[in-house]
């Protein structure tokens, strides 16, 4: 089993506060066992909060594979999904790490109650009113000529008052807030906004005619995560033809 050597010259301990929940370190370079080189940061994160920052809160077996078509398998990895970040445990030094996104193409880890790993791709995404494109891991739950994944966010979504020495604290509310998107064959994503049937029309108006008379024609409205897969398979045999 491929093994992460990691030489730290000194870590950073970062303090994070609510709102702004921060994971740093010292950016340490990490040498696998076939010379493979994949850096990461010593990871320091601790908020309390009401939630969990991850999509499990347990260490979970895995395996990363990287940009250069390696893969190392039967790490320990964790995904924090507020800060969209992988996270595994160095089987040398028993810190976490923080994998560094540019060099991770993919990885996969097991999941409580779920039969078949979780694969989540690096995939680029265009943020409305920023200009430059940003890189989040994202689940795939269907894979075709176009496919169609999930970004396992968690956001704050309020916060609740404790007592604490005597004064008041802050405890931040977190909530699970998948966003989808259907990533076409160019690797180009777009974001299907809202459960509906017009989000469909919307990202394939080419072929709005079709899809609105198969998804009649099954009855389906398009009310879950389960709907959307089956929608989207349909519509990849439309655009596959």
């Amino acid at each position: 089993m491929a093994r992460y050597e990691i030489k730290a010259l000194f870590a950073l301990v970062v303090t994070v506060f609510a709102c702004n929940a921060v994971a740093d370190g010292q950016r340490d370079p990490v040498t696998l066992d076939h010379e493979v080189r994949l850096s990461g940061e010593v990871y320091h994160f601790f908020m309390q909060a009401d939630g969990s920052y991850y999509l499990a809160d347990n260490w979970a077996e895995g395996t990363v594979e990287l940009v250069t078509g390696e893969k190392v398998h039967g790490e320990l990895l964790k995904y924090n999904a507020y800060l969209d970040e992988l996270i595994w445990l160095s089987s040398r030094t028993y810190q976490p790490v923080m994998a560094d996104k540019k060099l991770v193409r993919q990885f996969s880890l097991a999941l409580p109650g779920v039969a078949e790993e979780a694969v989540f791709r690096n995939i680029t995404i265009s943020v409305p009113l920023v200009a430059d494109s940003v890189n989040i891991y994202a689940q795939q739950l269907y894979a075709g000529t176009i496919s169609l994944v999930a970004h396992r966010r968690v956001v704050q979504s309020g916060e609740r008052q404790e007592s604490y020495r005597g004064g008041m604290q802050s405890i931040p509310r977190l909530t699970a807030d998948p966003v989808y998107y259907i990533v076409t064959g160019d690797q180009e994503a777009f974001e299907v906004n809202r459960l509906s049937r017009r989000s469909l029309y919307r990202i394939f108006p080419e072929h709005r005619r079709e899809i609105r008379a198969a998804l009649r024609s099954e009855g389906l409205l398009i009310r879950s995560e389960t709907d959307l897969i089956r929608a989207v398979s349909m519509i990849d045999e439309m655009v596959a033809q």
